[in-house]
């Protein structure tokens, strides 16, 4: 008996159609789905009207209050009653520019270091700036002897 070829059945290709269109189906549902997924999680934005601002005018600006420069003996006076270790303080002045000069007396302790320190460091400068002198800086500080300190700068009334 001779072999005859198998045929596949004829409801085989509708079958394999309808697989092919369940699974276009379930594709499309499923990516239709997936939209609406993201569409519900959007951000809407909704422009509302401006509101007009109130314009604030700004303040005037502050001014520091300007001291008028006292008179150079009464400054050197300040200076020595403020610092003690200051000795021999003079200022002299010719125009509109002064010279600052003095000794710093040695130290005897930790105490008087400290207020050395706190001189250099800006104490004389916001004590002649209380009496209405600016102190220039980098000022010349010698030491004349041990631990022994003269200091000449230039100052200038505000």
């Amino acid at each position: 008996m001779p072999l005859r070829p198998v045929r596949p059945s004829p409801s085989f290709g509708w079958i394999a159609a309808a697989i092919m269109v369940v699974l276009f189906g379930a594709i499309v549902v499923g990516w239709r789905q997936r939209q609406r997924d993201v569409a519900a999680t959007a951000i809407a934005v909704v422009r509302a009207p401006t509101i007009p601002v109130v314009r604030i005018r700004p303040l005037p600006e502050a001014r520091p209050t300007t001291v008028a420069p006292v008179a150079a003996n009464v400054a050197a006076a300040h200076l020595r009653t403020v610092y003690p270790l200051l000795s021999d303080v003079t200022i002299t002045c010719r125009d509109d520019r002064c010279t600052l000069t003095a000794t710093i007396r040695p130290v005897t302790g930790q105490a008087d270091l400290d207020r050395r320190q706190g001189m250099l460091l800006g104490g004389l400068a916001a004590a002649l700036a209380a009496d209405g002198y600016r102190l220039a800086v980098p000022f010349k500080m010698d030491e004349v002897a041990d631990n022994l300190f003269h200091i000449r700068a230039s100052v200038t009334p505000r």
